[in-house]
């Protein structure tokens, strides 16, 4: 598994989601401004409850746009720190490995070739832990199974 191909797991993947996520947005969209929206009387809310659901749709849209715009940025140099952009080979002290792609927005898993790459924010826990780290280079972070101590591995 290469960064080049993990790269291009991201954006395909993220490519689909912003294809999928902008029908979605179109279709609240006309929902909120079709006629059978309208209320009916003062008590009816159909319209505004598709208006708010247009709203946060275009909000997730606009935030995916941003993430899709970043990964065209990526290039095939790897970081020689732990920081957005950053493909982390992760160990812990139980022996647990992990792979990580350190990002603007996390959520997501890849699979890249049968592997499982955890896409995390920067702004998590465990990427703001990690943050500025190099290979070689230990951390303890706190998760939901206890206080761990990762190592650093590789950078990709």
């Amino acid at each position: 598994m290469t960064r080049a191909r993990v790269l291009e797991v991201l954006r395909d993947t993220l490519s689909r989601e912003l294809d999928a996520l902008g029908r979605a947005t179109a279709m609240a969209r006309d929902e909120a401004t079709s006629a059978e929206s309208r209320p009916e009387n003062q008590y009816d809310t159909r319209a505004l409850e598709a208006s708010y659901l247009a709203a946060g749709q275009g909000e997730r849209l606009e935030d995916l746009k941003r993430l899709v715009a970043w990964a065209e940025t990526l290039g095939s140099e790897a970081p020689t720190r732990v920081e957005a952009g950053a493909l982390v080979e992760l160990e812990d002290d139980r022996g647990r490995s992990r792979t990580l792609l350190v990002a603007p927005r996390g959520g997501m898993t890849l699979d890249v070739d049968g592997c499982a790459i955890s896409v995390v924010s920067a702004s998590s826990p465990l990427g703001s832990a990690l943050g500025g780290l190099t290979e070689g280079d230990e951390e303890e972070v706190d998760s939901p199974d206890g206080v761990a101590c990762w190592t650093v591995l590789a950078l990709r």
